[in-house]
């Protein structure tokens, strides 16, 4: 296949992603890689609730929780004190099948898509490197390099930048990545950490002349991360005894590092590009936006980028959806990358000002706040959720996309999920869920505890006109459903449509479907008669 529908240059976790979600759809690609293999460093850790769901979708979340480690705690230490014990065992109770953080290195969750890629018989091009590239209304001409110099000129339809921070691809285009770089550096070092806490959790460390955040790995070691040491700053590469050395009376604990396996020091950014898109190419993922590891928020994001874009491309690719269909990626995405660049550049300069005030605030007032308030905080479930909404991602809306709509003539109560929400998470509703893992839009149907004759004319004309592009799923008020209909705020009768990436795209609280069919006659193509 030389000349594939898609082209995506990069195989990091985003671009793993994408070619996975394509393969999926059956659209024809090629992934393309300059690296040898995928990373055999742990680098990214966290795996939040929402990124599980779509491995779950995907029928890998069960591999990567078996791989990986449930983190059961955070530990806040000031000046070498214990001041706080945060308790993460089941926070996201009752919104989602994940309520918790995974702890997985980036090294295994590329290999574990790796081997869903060979499943369908794919794998990355490894050693092959985009090297130039055009593109105009037909398609995108590109030049690759492979491993023995030879260079392959192909032509494809679409080309996604998955190539990291220093994207080729975007700099090719010309697109602005706005921010700055941080003036302090940072260390992240793997290794054997005598910690005197369980090995399943997390801790962040303060004190007057350091940070350092600690957090546990499937195999013995601890990620390591903190502040590079001013005198430090001049060396290009850290040694483990730059760091070990004195790093106990720094971070003033009792504590030892030792059995190093890895060691890196790196400028930590926050940038975002001015548009997710450009003629017929795509960025995602670190290409897109960089920022600080606070949150481990970073992969989940990429990941999560290629998501969005890839069901989109797929439909457009098969004829199912209109190209205006794909102006929607860079609309939803470049909101989501902006306040996260803005929410960790904000906790970033907290964590690492050497302000008098800061340090005030991180020493005395933030431990001696959350001992009082952490406590009483943990019984709130409110309070627990929507912290737990933020971090795990299951919380990002896309309610100002123009592919969020609502029937003009319809009012729902204020707790009903809107256009642009995550669909709501049903508890113990196996066959709602199981509908959900395709990879086609469902119509979800609320019929009421009668279905009226004409509904099924309309229904079989929707089947009929949109059969590649959704299924529809009736929902008969029950005492088994009731719970299902109260959780959509339909009291009588009513529809919702869930996109394939499980967002809300148009709701309304009767069976009307006339606007139901303007709305899809915007962005998709009828079957063909």
């Amino acid at each position: 296949m030389n000349n594939p529908a898609v082209l995506i240059s990069g195989a990091g976790p985003s671009g793993l992603m994408m070619a996975a979600q394509l393969a999926m759809f059956q659209v024809p690609f090629r992934i393309i890689d300059k690296n040898e293999d995928h990373t055999t460093q742990s680098r990214a850790l966290v795996i939040h609730a929402r990124s599980l769901e779509i491995f779950d979708q995907m029928g890998i979340a069960d591999e990567a929780i078996k791989q990986g480690e449930k983190a059961r705690a955070v530990n806040l230490i000031a000046n070498g004190k214990r001041k706080l014990r945060f308790n993460l065992e089941g926070v996201g109770t009752g919104l989602t099948d994940f309520p918790y953080l995974l702890i997985l290195e980036q090294s295994k969750t590329e290999r574990i898509l790796n081997d869903f890629l060979a499943t369908y018989g794919k794998s990355v091009e490894r050693k092959t490197e985009l090297i130039d590239f055009s593109d105009n209304d037909q398609g995108v001409n590109a030049s690759l390099r492979h491993a023995d110099g030879t260079i392959e000129n192909i032509h494809c339809d679409w080309l996604i930048g998955a190539d990291g921070a220093h994207s080729l691809v975007r700099q090719h285009l010309n697109i602005p990545f706005e921010g700055r770089t941080y003036e302090q550096s940072l260390f992240v070092l793997d290794c054997e950490v005598d910690l005197h806490l369980p090995t399943n959790e997390m801790c962040l460390a303060f004190s007057d002349k350091a940070f350092a955040g600690f957090f546990p790995m499937t195999n013995g070691r601890y990620r390591v991360i903190g502040i590079v040491p001013e005198e430090l700053e001049s060396k290009k590469e850290l040694e483990f005894n730059d760091i070990a050395k004195d790093f106990a009376a720094k971070v003033k604990m009792n504590i030892s590092l030792q059995n190093p396996h890895w060691i890196a020091k790196y400028n930590s950014h926050h940038r975002t590009v001015t548009t997710f898109t450009k003629g017929r190419c795509f960025l995602c993922g670190d290409a897109a936006h960089i920022h600080s590891p606070v949150g481990a928020q970073g992969m989940n994001t990429g990941l999560q980028d290629a998501y969005n874009l890839a069901w989109k491309l797929a439909l457009v690719c098969t004829g199912k959806a209109k190209e205006k269909l794909l102006d929607t990626y860079h609309d939803e995405r470049i909101i989501i990358a902006r306040n996260l660049v803005r929410t960790t550049d904000r906790a970033f300069k907290f964590v690492t000002s050497k302000k008098p005030a800061a340090m005030f605030v991180r020493l005395r007032v933030l431990p001696l706040a959350l001992s009082l308030g952490v406590p009483i905080l943990e019984k709130i479930k409110f309070v627990r959720q929507v912290a737990f909404r933020t971090i795990s991602e299951i919380g990002i809306n896309y309610r100002k996309s123009d592919l969020s709509k609502q029937d003009p003539e319809s009012t729902f109560p204020g707790q009903a999920p809107k256009p642009g929400d995550r669909m709501p998470y049903i508890p113990d509703k196996k066959s709602l869920k199981i509908m959900l893992h395709s990879l086609k839009f469902n119509l979800l149907v609320f019929t009421g505890e009668t279905k009226h004759p004409d509904i099924e004319n309309i229904l079989q004309q929707i089947q009929h006109e949109y059969f590649d592009l959704l299924e529809i799923n009736e929902i008969t008020l029950s005492s088994e459903t009731q719970s299902v209909y109260k959780k959509f705020g339909i009291k009588r009768n009513g529809f919702y449509l869930v996109r394939p990436d499980t967002h809300i795209a148009y709701r309304c609280n009767s069976l009307e479907f006339n606007n139901l069919f303007t709305y899809l006659g915007l962005y998709f193509s009828k079957k063909a008669q």
